[in-house]
């Protein structure tokens, strides 16, 4: 099992403008990463070229990017007219960059009164299935990611958000079989829809696990956390990793810390050591070979 972080983690400064690319990329390979998550920025006009630019600044490091993230408009107006739009460069980026997996949120389509699974399926199916072809023209497999209710654009106790539940990832991967479509599975978004119940929706969603994003958090909040700095069980969540099969990566989402410049490599190179303690906690030879604890 490998370590992967995400890179657009990395490049933010705190208070400052975002590291040049080539500093993000030597911050990540000097602290032991040789693999990142990441999507050039596709609402940019120069997207491919950004995405030309970055395969050779890793091939030059000898480092590569195994997954991508598709950008989602969740929270912007016409977000189902944005998502058509971008993700099909989304997907020519990815294949640019030579990902193999693209990361999708199935929670675009969103209705203002009521909460149809199988009408919201039927829409979520309709404007993901150009999506999903494409990947499968480039040899990427899409990953539908489990979210977790946000409560937006909804009456207090309303349901808004579809693929909140894992019977709704479930029923998204199904309708596409044969594509290659699997899941990522979001350690932290799991914490938050179910909390000590995680890891039994983990055990539904397990079979079709085929990337990861690892972080922490506590309260219900979703927080992109190191891991042990919240409350979620490490130790029970690598030991599932292991039972399940899963030989993918095992790839950091952060989103919120702006370390100083002085801090940032120590805090890098520690979150790659915490990695290593928790990849060998469970004996990565046996990762995808023992199914018993």
């Amino acid at each position: 099992m490998r370590q992967g972080i995400n890179l657009n983690f990395v490049r933010r400064r705190r208070n400052a403008p975002d590291r040049p690319l080539r500093e993000a990329l030597e911050l990540c390979r000097n602290s032991g990463f040789r693999i990142v998550d990441h999507l050039t920025p596709v609402l940019d006009a120069d997207w491919l070229e950004q995405a030309e630019r970055l395969r050779d600044e890793m091939d030059c490091l000898g480092m590569t990017v195994h997954q991508s993230h598709c950008p989602f408009f969740r929270y912007k107006p016409g977000g189902l007219e944005l998502f058509a739009e971008y993700a099909p460069r989304a997907v020519k980026a990815a294949d640019v960059l030579g990902s193999k997996i693209l990361v999708i949120h199935a929670d675009e389509y969103r209705e203002a009164d009521s909460f149809d699974f199988h009408r919201i399926l039927d829409k979520t199916r309709e404007y993901l299935a150009p999506v999903i072809a494409s990947c499968a023209e480039k040899g990427i497999r899409p990953a539908i990611e489990n979210l977790f209710e946000d409560g937006f654009g909804t009456r207090c106790g309303e349901r808004s958000r579809f693929t909140a539940q894992t019977e709704e990832v479930l029923a998204v991967i199904d309708s596409f079989r044969g594509s290659g479509i699997g899941c990522c599975w979001d350690s932290g978004h799991a914490h938050c829809a179910y909390g000590e119940r995680m890891f039994e929706e983990f055990e539904k969603l397990s079979p079709h696990v085929i990337c990861t994003h690892l972080h922490d958090n506590s309260y219900g909040h979703d927080m992109h956390k190191a891991a042990f700095v919240g409350s979620l069980d490490w130790e029970c969540l690598m030991t599932h990793l292991k039972n399940s099969g899963y030989s993918g990566d095992f790839t950091w989402e952060f989103v919120y810390e702006r370390f100083p410049d002085e801090l940032f490599p120590d805090y890098l190179q520690f979150v790659h050591k915490t990695g290593e303690y928790l990849i060998r906690s469970v004996s990565p030879d046996n990762i995808g070979r023992d199914k018993t604890i």
